[in-house]
């Protein structure tokens, strides 16, 4: 059984992915797919090249992923049609790995954690959704302080993105992290005993 792991920026997504890493379950990252479909010479790179221009190559022939998002983010169209480039090869690749993974054991799920799993359609291929959630200043705070960005920025990334209300509406389980390590690690503690 694959099921899905998603939630805003900044919401502790990837700590989550971490805890379930810990406890033994397979965890696909999306984003880590992400790296390896925009590598040096990957197919998908060259119609990045197409849609947005040589100026998000680096010298060395890699993505310069901090122009591409300075020339795509804002743009509500252009953050579709990269999205949709993205997310094609990102799920292409994602499907081969998670046919040729092995599921051993008693543990029969394998997490595909995806920060757009909603906005991309991709609930559909999973057979439960966990939504990893945060109230909206912990999460500016957070990337704040990761990312480097500003308030402006990170407003303007996370209108791009479906509602926390909608999301939730949509979701099996709700883990809210907005008060430390041990409340989240309770809450993955209590979804894994109750739905796996």
């Amino acid at each position: 059984m694959i099921f899905g792991l998603t939630g805003g920026i900044g919401s502790g997504k990837s700590t989550v992915a971490n805890i379930l890493r810990d406890k033994g379950y397979i965890v696909l990252d999306a984003d880590a797919i992400g790296r390896e479909v925009t590598a040096k010479d990957e197919p998908l790179l060259r119609m990045l090249v197409k849609e947005f221009g040589i100026e998000i190559i680096n010298e060395d022939g890699t993505l310069d992923r901090r122009t591409l998002a300075r020339l795509v983010f804002g743009d509500k169209w252009k953050t579709h049609r990269l999205n949709e480039l993205v997310q094609t090869a990102i799920l292409v690749r994602a499907m081969a790995k998670f046919h040729t993974l092995e599921l051993g054991g008693e543990k029969k799920v394998m997490f595909f954690d995806v920060p757009l799993l909603f906005e991309a359609g991709w609930d559909k291929y999973v057979q439960e959704v966990w939504l990893v959630t945060a109230p909206e200043d912990i999460r500016i705070q957070r990337i704040e302080v990761r990312d480097g960005l500003t308030e402006e920025e990170i407003r303007s990334r996370i209108k791009l993105q479906m509602s926390e209300e909608e999301k939730m509406e949509r979701s099996d389980v709700i883990i809210e992290n907005d008060e430390g390590m041990a409340k989240l690690m309770g809450q993955v503690e209590k979804a894994i005993a109750e739905r796996l």
